[in-house]
């Protein structure tokens, strides 16, 4: 055997080598074990953070308001909103409302990054964003909710899975004791299982 057949051997065993190892790691990047985004509770967390470049942290903390102003969930009840989230506001008046008509909104108490999964190993070391969605503390359970009532976790700090799920409603909900078609849901309060409208958006995995 020549040297040039010896090399080409080596050559082909270590391919093989990298092969075996190099599989199992993108499969177990699909799992929802897999970082997939981050619950930050203040602009001043992006400058405390690591994962997210934090000038690309304060952009998505401003989109983030933005979001807020128009899907935060609306309260017909000053009282109900505030049972649940405290220190709630008069929503702004929407332009095709009726005379007298009022709700209210709860402050955003954090904002959801999701992470763009085609980014999550940038070489430079921070995930890509993709997707961002206004978060909403419930004082009775101390979960963070995204505009849809969807329960995101009860911390801040980094999310798994589909828990970085940014998809976001296409209209703010409106929260009443009729609740949406069922008033046994509406029992449960935002955040329970019922939902109206479609999702718009949504970037988990990217």
């Amino acid at each position: 055997m020549t040297v040039h057949d010896r090399n080409s051997k080596r050559s082909r065993q270590l391919r093989l080598v990298l092969m075996a190892v190099s599989v199992p790691a993108v499969l177990t990047g699909c799992g929802d074990d897999q970082p997939s985004g981050k619950v930050l509770t203040s602009r001043e967390d992006c400058a405390a953070q690591t994962e997210i470049a934090p000038a690309e942290c304060e952009k998505a903390y401003q989109q983030a308001l933005v979001e807020h102003e128009k899907l935060a969930p609306r309260f017909e009840s000053e009282k109900e909103c505030n049972d649940q989230f405290g220190a709630c506001q008069p929503a702004p008046v929407a332009a095709n409302a009726s005379a007298g008509s009022h709700s209210y909104m709860p402050s955003m108490s954090g904002f959801l990054i999701g992470y763009a999964l085609s980014q999550a190993m940038q070489p430079r070391g921070y995930y890509g964003i993709g997707g961002v969605s206004p978060l909403y503390r419930d004082y009775r359970s101390g979960g963070y909710l995204r505009p849809g009532g969807e329960l995101v976790g009860k911390s801040s700090g980094t999310v798994y899975g589909k828990q970085g799920n940014t998809a976001l409603p296409a209209r703010a909900m409106t929260v009443s004791r009729a609740g949406f078609g069922s008033s046994a849901a509406a029992r449960g309060g935002f955040g329970g299982s019922r939902s109206s409208g479609s999702s718009r958006g949504g970037s988990w995995g990217g």
